[in-house]
């Protein structure tokens, strides 16, 4: 339609509402430039959707519609909005994502009944401070923006429940530390900052480098020490300080923590913990034995990897001996990080001034640096950075932050961030390490480097026994031992054998040469009813701890046999599922063509797409701890005419074709030709599958049913699959809104085995079920809440029990110690939920709601992508229903458990222990 088509539409379609007397209207999608001024005249109007035009700018008018109470105006070409909208008092929801706007009128602060306000993926650089006053909004979008800063007066909106601050490059207040946290942790921040703020003038300086090439006499010479010819090799990580004076602002004095990195290769599995981003890397090399021998590439592919937005000064040192020689200008294109080369001797102190003046003008322009900071927050991080004390229990550290008059909102906050600037080490959210604060971090991995070069641990491939640890850490008392080593596990270093907890195997101390694996894995290739499924993880780098992380994350998986207790190496493994049907192998290696390095995961089996799934789940996990490493996933081509092809799919491309509104579900091979079905590629790798994998399953059971023998082989492994699925897409949906509870139940009508005619007025009470993918089972005891109000409860909850009911179809009753029940009568209480659940679902349309208006479930379908089905407004109303019925949130004695996979899953006390069959 061309524009002068599309305003004619409008105005006729503003007449027609006119003369009707409408309530809303729909100019959606027209393809309008500018809006017709009559619009101003539908005094009627509550409801008005401008949205995926080509407006530029909005009428004025607009401010006249007093009743509209929703106004979406997204994806329109808009620069700036009129102040006039602020005159439109019983506005609730306003949506100007996906515009070009660079600033916003602060008479949208006016807006005194507005919930919702949309302001993503525009080009905003601040936001005015009278959006503070809006004391009913809910819901902030400011994502994709060019913000700095968000004012501090946002910080008094009681009732927000979502500020979404993402990818906003360059803000730095609130620091990234904090709006990882989630929005109460941002609104404590601010609220803070209401109080008062203060600069900080700290950040950090990380040396790295090869061993030996001279980094601690490089920072001894910084800190114009004297120059010491036989220095001791670092162990671990050692942390100091250096003061410098700012180049710019007067009376100021920056501080670099220094963390001086030992070079010996058995550490760098240890350091990736500590490489963080918004940090100054200097990266040594020795001058005599050149930048090659210095692995210069690798540790800048380390650096890019872990820390893509730092920049590094390359240093070569020994140069009063050897000048230094490398491709400097061909390093800078391929690592645009690199700041410059500076040549110096530590020995006579050539060419220090220059790179301390490089240091400090790079120093300058660290995010970190001039950080403002509530002052209550900075006091006390300066309290604890000038300690002298290695550790503290938690007690103690939550009341040094009372003495020091932190808010009781903002502690939790503040800790994470003093955890995640690497000044202290607490897991807070982890019940196995967090009845310790580590106030230097450098003391446990010093300790830690002792296991790493024990001479036992070496000779043993990696066995450390308890007393092995006695001798190593001897210097530490019993209680802080078994501390240090659930810290080893909690860093994927280590893990305890299932068959005897005194035995420990440490990943990065794994044999290079694989053991016999070949046996086992090709007389899988012998099964009847065999398949696999492989992928490959092209990898701009291979790093350490990839892939000895992923092997002790998922060492519930471990095959114990020989003395190595494992099918393991340092660069491969090979798994078996739970029940011993399907096998995994995990492999790093090279490509000969291309030189690429890759991992590549392979799962055989009967139906091996549930353990593919969660293996590659763990590797995903793996790999992004590096959050600058470069992924590439291809899958093989299923070579339909057995003619041995050999050409590999770009996963990512694949799944764009299923993700189109109109999805391309074929894809021709280009080396053997053949039309590939790419569903049948993705089946059970790709959430754009599900409905492929249930009608598969639906398929399964009814051969069952209809008594045909072996054909349930699969049935399991689907369902369970597509259980976790669905509950990874609830619970990202909760990660957003920050209403972490359990999700799975069943409703049960009260004292009565059927449900009434009209259910809507019946009482009805939620059970909670443990939510072990495979295993769903309600809870031993309690989790029983009744519906006070049920007839408005269903009326929220209803999108999410069409999609929650769509999986529970599929629980059988597994008998287990999860069951407190005798077989035949848990499996009648389970035949009982599910036939109620289907019933109410088949009900649910009759509910006599008081009105029919169902907006409010819609959610946030209007910027969800076309395959999301979970309702966040019906998640939140349970988050909050359960934290009103159950206020210990003891909710069925249900633990919140991250697994290994990074799923969070919330389970009872004996399918927790199948996760993590060694913990404590």
């Amino acid at each position: 339609m061309t524009p002068e088509a599309a305003y004619h539409e409008a105005e006729r379609r503003i007449e027609a509402a006119r003369q009707a007397n409408s309530t809303k209207l729909n100019l959606k999608n027209l393809g309008l430039t500018q809006m017709p001024k009559e619009l101003g005249q539908l005094a009627n109007l509550t409801v008005l959707d401008l949205s995926q035009n080509q407006l530029t700018q909005v009428p004025k008018e607009l401010g006249q519609l007093a009743n509209l109470t929703v106004l979406d105006l997204n994806q329109n070409q808009l620069t700036q909005e009129p102040k006039e909208l602020g005159q439109l008092a019983n506005l609730t929801v306003l949506s100007l994502d996906q515009n070009q706007l660079t600033q916003v009128p602060k008479e949208l602060g006016q807006l005194a009944n507005l919930t919702r306000l949309y302001l993503d993926q525009n080009q905003l650089t601040q936001v005015p401070k009278e959006l503070g006053q809006l004391a009913n909004l809910t819901q902030l979008s400011l994502s994709q923006n060019q913000l700095t800063q968000v004012p501090k007066e946002l910080g008094q909106l009681a009732n927000l429940t979502q500020l979404s601050l993402s990818q906003n490059p360059d803000l730095v207040s609130p620091p990234p530390e904090v709006v990882a946290q989630g929005t109460q942790a941002i609104l404590a921040y601010l609220r803070e900052q209401r109080e008062d703020g203060e600069r900080q003038w700290i950040s950090k300086l990380l040396v790295v480098g090869e061993g030996g090439v001279g980094k601690t006499s490089l920072l001894r010479a910084l800190r114009q020490e004297p120059f010491e010819a036989q220095q001791s090799s670092t162990h671990g990580i050692e942390i100091q300080t250096l003061a410098l004076a700012h180049p710019t602002e007067a009376d100021v004095t920056m501080t670099l923590n220094t963390w001086d990195f030992g070079g010996q290769e058995i550490y760098h599995a240890t350091h990736q913990f500590f490489l963080t981003n918004r940090s100054l890397f200097l990266l040594a090399f020795n001058a005599r034995l050149g930048f090659e021998q210095g692995k210069l590439v690798y540790w800048l592919k380390t650096i890019r990897a872990n820390a893509p937005e730092s920049p590094v000064i390359l240093v070569a040192t020994w140069t009063d001996e050897r000048d230094a020689d490398l491709p400097l200008s061909d390093l800078k294109q391929q690592f645009p990080q690199i700041v410059d080369l500076y040549k110096i001797s530590n020995k006579t102190g050539k060419g220090m001034a220059a790179l301390m003046q490089a240091i400090t003008n790079a120093a300058a322009a660290l995010p970190l640096m001039g950080e403002v900071w509530p002052t209550t927050w900075l006091n006390f991080a300066t309290t604890v950075r000038n300690s002298q004390g290695k550790q503290a229990t938690p007690k103690r550290f939550w009341s040094a932050m009372t003495s020091a008059k932190v808010s009781p909102d903002g502690q939790p906050v503040l800790a994470n961030w003093l955890h995640e600037l690497g000044d202290i080490l607490f897991f807070q959210d982890d019940d196995d390490v967090n009845d310790l604060v580590i106030l230097k971090p450098q003391w446990v991995t010093q300790h830690i480097s002792k296991v790493l070069t024990a001479e036992e641990v070496i000779q043993r491939n990696g066995i450390f026994t308890r007393q092995c640890m006695d001798q190593v850490w001897a210097d530490l008392q019993p209680g802080l031992r078994d501390f240090f080593l659930r810290l080893m596990e909690r860093f994927d270093l280590s893990y305890r054998t299932l068959e005897n907890r005194d035995i420990s195997l440490v990943v990065e101390r794994l044999p290079f040469e694989p053991p016999d694996y070949q046996t086992p894995w090709q007389q899988k290739h012998q099964d009847p009813n065999y398949k696999e499924i492989a992928m490959k993880f092209q990898v701009s780098e291979i790093l350490p701890g990839i892939p000895t992380w992923f092997i002790a994350r998922q060492h519930r998986f471990t095959i114990e046999q020989g003395e190595r207790r494992g099918i393991h190496w340092r660069t491969g493994v090979l798994f078996r599922d739970r029940e011993g049907k399907h096998l995994g192998l995990v492999r790093t290696l090279r490509d000969e063509s291309t030189n690429a390095d890759y991992l590549h995961l392979t799962v055989r089996g009967p139906v091996p797409h549930n353990f593919f799934d969660v293996l590659r789940e763990g590797l995903e996990l793996t790999l992004r701890r590096y959050p600058g490493l470069k992924v590439t996933r291809l899958l093989p081509c299923p070579d339909p005419t057995n003619s041995n092809c050999l050409h590999e799919f770009d996963y990512a491309n694949l799944t764009k074709r299923l993700e189109r509104t109109l999805p391309r579900e074929t894809i021709e091979c280009p080396s053997c030709l053949e039309i590939i079905s790419v569903t049948r590629l993705l089946f059970g790798l790709h959430y754009t599958t599900q409905d492929a994998v249930i009608e598969k399953i639906d398929s399964l059971q009814a051969s069952v049913k209809d008594g045909f023998t072996g054909m349930e082989q699969g049935f399991a492994e689907l369902r369970e699959l597509v259980q976790r699925e669905v509950l990874r897409e609830i619970h990202t949906v909760q990660k957003q809104i920050e209403s972490p509870c359990p999700s799975v139940f069943v409703l049960r009508p009260d004292d009565r085995p059927f449900w009434q005619q009209d259910i809507g007025s019946q009482r009805i009470n939620l059970q909670l079920y443990c939510e072990s993918p495979g295993c769903l089972h309600p809870v031993k005891e309690g989790g029983l809440y009744p519906i006070d109000n049920p007839q408005q409860w269903l009326k929220v909850m209803t999108p999410y029990l069409n999609r929650l009911f769509g999986i529970l179809k599929y629980v059988t009753p597994v008998m287990g110690p999860w069951v407190n029940l005798s077989a035949p009568i848990y499996s009648d209480l389970i035949k009982n939920d599910l036939a109620l659940s289907q019933a109410l679902i088949g009900k649910l349309p009759e509910v006599k709601f008081s009105n029919d208006d169902r907006t409010f479930l819609d959610s946030d379908a209007r910027n969800s992508g076309r395959h999301r089905r979970t309702d966040s407004t019906a998640i939140r109303t349970l988050y909050e229903f359960l934290k009103r019925k159950d206020p210990d949130r003891f909710w069925g004695g249900l633990r919140r458990t991250v697994t290994p996979e990074g799923d969070v899953l919330w389970l009872c006390k004996e399918h927790y222990k199948e996760v993590y069959p060694t913990s404590s």
